[in-house]
């Protein structure tokens, strides 16, 4: 178990720029989101980036559960982001947008690291979980923004592919991107109620790394949830359009949720009881 002392303020800041998304991912629970779809102000995402630079945090994640190239100002928030100092920029993307226009903006924008979801060795198994956007179009904006950097003499993005899916898929995977660029593996979650993939233990002792880690996870319209996996906003520990992220960090309701996974009383917070990410 990690340390039970959270840290004074978080060191990973992630920021929901958009919730929309051009993709309807069979292992993305999408079509149960009832949050309102919307897009961050630029002045609530500067008054956050103010805020994180004053308190020198390590990364910021400049996308949530939508796809962040819809976002018109995406490209505005990331040389924000990197005026103001941020250890490091990075953000995850389906692809489908990365147009030889938007890869040179990317490039050029210092943006430090970018990982693509890319669940597939071929169409039929791409297509089949990536509902919307088409395999060899996909494959080739990746192979395009590679391309870009190559062409521009930059290290940065470094850029990383992303399977989720079937383990003994996982070495083909390997074998059609490696030395290209990065790629890594991630199994299957259910994002608490979204998605049944994982069978969920019922043991009383079992415990969440990631209410210990020093991470902030920040949705569109300023409301902070406990992680990733909260896709719809259900468990809401404070609104960033009346609160500081320090206030809500070392908030009532953070302490609670906080004390209530070192007390084994997960039946307070049903969220965290039926997930799967606990162990």
């Amino acid at each position: 178990m990690r340390n039970r002392q959270p840290h004074p303020f978080p060191l990973e800041v992630r920021v929901e720029n958009t919730n929309h998304c051009n993709a309807s991912c069979v292992i993305c629970p999408r079509e149960k989101m009832t949050r309102p779809k919307g897009f961050m102000s630029l002045d609530l995402f500067r008054r956050i980036v103010d805020e994180c630079t004053n308190h020198h945090i390590k990364e910021m994640h400049l996308q949530g559960f939508g796809e962040p190239f819809l976002d018109k100002n995406i490209f505005d928030r990331i040389k924000y982001t990197k005026e103001q100092n941020i250890g490091s920029t990075f953000l995850v993307t389906n692809g489908s947008l990365l147009s030889e226009d938007t890869c040179e903006k990317i490039v050029q924008s210092g943006l430090d690291r970018i990982k693509v979801s890319f669940y597939g060795t071929e169409e039929t198994e791409y297509e089949a979980v990536h509902k919307g956007i088409r395999y060899e179009k996909v494959k080739n904006n990746i192979q395009q923004l590679l391309l870009v950097k190559k062409r521009l003499k930059s290290s940065t993005p470094k850029v990383t592919l992303k399977y989720i899916g079937h383990l003994h898929l996982f070495p083909r995977f390997v074998f059609q991107w490696w030395p290209k660029t990065r790629v890594s593996y991630a199994r299957l979650h259910n994002y608490c109620y979204g998605r049944k993939y994982n069978r969920v233990s019922d043991h009383e002792d079992r415990k969440c790394d990631m209410i210990w880690d020093p991470i902030c996870q920040i949705l569109w319209d300023g409301l902070v949830v406990p992680c990733c996996y909260d896709f719809d906003g259900r468990l809401i520990l404070g609104d960033l359009n009346q609160q500081s992220i320090s206030e809500i960090w070392n908030g009532e309701k953070y302490k609670k949720l906080r004390d209530a996974h070192a007390s084994n009383q997960l039946h307070q917070y049903p969220l965290c009881k039926i997930c799967d990410k606990l162990r």
